[in-house]
């Protein structure tokens, strides 16, 4: 970067090419919330979810398109993220992977207790 311009050509491959383990824990991360969240939602309606992008989504899309939607959404500004400030790549993935993670353990948890409140009423 010079003189503050944005070298889009070069950095646009940053994220696939420098960072590229990076980039596949994202996508796995994003893919275990996306299917976590799709659970929570099929016991609890998407109106219990705390994301609100991800819920307009599932309620304008459903259950199921909503948050794959939300993830594409995710990884397309990790990647916005990563061509404009390329020294920040490896942190905007950390954070983007720890909220993920911490997002698919929320919802499990939350789809094991209502799935055990539906069981025993």
């Amino acid at each position: 970067m010079e003189d503050g311009k944005i070298e889009f050509s070069e950095n646009k491959w940053l994220l696939f090419r420098d960072y590229r383990p990076y980039f596949f824990v994202l996508l796995i991360t994003t893919v275990t919330d996306a299917i976590s969240t799709t659970y929570f939602m099929s016991l609890l309606g998407p109106e219990q979810e705390s994301n609100f992008v991800v819920r307009d989504l599932a309620f304008y899309y459903g259950i199921y398109i909503g948050p794959f939607l939300g993830k594409v959404y995710q990884v397309f500004a990790v990647w916005g993220l990563s061509v404009i400030a390329p020294r920040l790549t490896k942190w905007i993935c950390l954070v983007v992977i720890s909220l993920n993670l911490m997002a698919t353990i929320i919802n499990i948890a939350v789809y094991l207790e209502a799935f055990r409140e539906a069981i025993n009423n």
